[in-house]
């Protein structure tokens, strides 16, 4: 392997799938299509939501010591790879896995691992690397219970080359730098992407609604299902207003009066008045999953409706973990923008 502006090479590339979860800014911040090693000593770790924050010593090329800020994932998903407030120390050697910035000259990267020198590693991101259920026979008789969702983040996050946008939803993704991005006011995205995340999702069924409790941000959705319908367009909320039905064992979501949300459609696409979103939600049929489908209609920034979906495992033996999101965090990033 050779040195070359800080970073040890790793030989050959590694292309993400579509299944790994992406960082709540702009995932065009890093070279998603390569992850590359870097060597260093632990100057700094920051246990804290919306992301943890572990600094790096690096050697560069001309002998000075380069800082690298590496963003991992929020606390709740580190805890569940076996991270906590203590992990790393200042002054420990390791090797860090990371997604490079694309910015020449810019020393921020995205954690994949950290490897310490005496073989020990932790997963910063992966779907195999959270702990499996404690009884894998597991199930539910229905959708209410603890579900842990799996990382169907990239369809609305790094997956966005095939959209169908219209003039105005090409020129906001362009122009797209994260800084349009609500999370960085502590404000979350909503349907679909609010579904879609690796957190947990706590869901109760009524008679008359059934309301989800996600993890992230501490978002609460209320799907009615009394026969009412949607209030006036003027009303409008981050969440939107949701009214379902049940057709045989599928829940159908019809949600509608968003607020516009810089990043509503997508991590770079955002969403107007006219966002419409149809969900289709079923227990699978060994009662061990949850599968989410969702059909997304925004006129404004969509040229035609973009369709996708996620799946949320059973996980009775997991709880939600505090995740208060902490505005000087959240806006970090836009420190080391150049």
């Amino acid at each position: 392997m050779r040195r070359l502006d800080g970073f040890v090479l790793v030989v050959g590339f590694l292309v993400l799938a579509s299944g790994t979860a992406v960082g709540h800014h702009s995932p065009s911040r890093f070279d998603m299509s390569r992850v590359v090693t870097l060597e260093g000593t632990i100057a700094r770790y920051d246990f804290t939501n919306p992301h943890v924050y572990i600094y790096l010593d690096v050697p560069g090329v001309n002998g000075e010591t380069v800082t690298w800020e590496l963003e991992a994932s929020s606390t709740p998903n580190l805890v569940r790879r076996g991270w906590g407030p203590n992990s790393v120390k200042i002054g420990e050697q390791v090797s860090v896995h990371v997604n490079p910035p694309r910015v020449a000259g810019q020393f921020t990267a995205r954690a994949q691992s950290v490897k310490w020198a005496d073989g020990r590693m932790l997963a910063v991101r992966g779907e195999g690397s959270v702990v499996g259920p404690a009884d894998a026979d597991a199930s539910s008789a229905s959708l209410a219970g603890t579900w842990l969702g799996r990382y169907g983040l990239a369809q609305v996050g790094t997956n966005l080359a095939s959209w169908p946008l219209t003039p105005k939803g090409r020129a906001a993704q362009a122009s797209y730098d994260g800084t349009q991005n609500p999370h960085i006011d502590c404000i979350p995205v909503a349907a679909p992407s609010i579904m879609l995340y690796s957190n947990i999702y706590n869901v109760d069924v009524a008679q008359d609604r059934v309301t989800v409790d996600v993890e992230w941000m501490n978002v609460r959705r209320v799907i009615w299902l009394d026969g009412r319908v949607h209030p006036d367009p003027a009303e409008r909320t981050n969440q939107g207003h949701s009214v379902g039905h049940w057709e045989d064992d599928v829940l159908v979501v019809d949600t509608r009066n968003f607020t516009d949300n810089g990043a509503g459609n997508a991590f770079e696409i955002p969403s107007g008045a006219s966002k419409h979103v149809t969900e289709r939600i079923r227990l699978s049929s060994d009662g061990k999953r949850v599968e989410y489908a969702f059909v997304l209609e925004d006129p404004e920034f969509l040229a035609e409706p973009v369709r996708g979906e996620g799946v949320w495992d059973f996980r009775p033996d997991l709880v939600a973990l505090p995740n208060q999101c902490d505005p000087e965090i959240a806006r970090r990033f836009l420190s080391d923008r150049q």
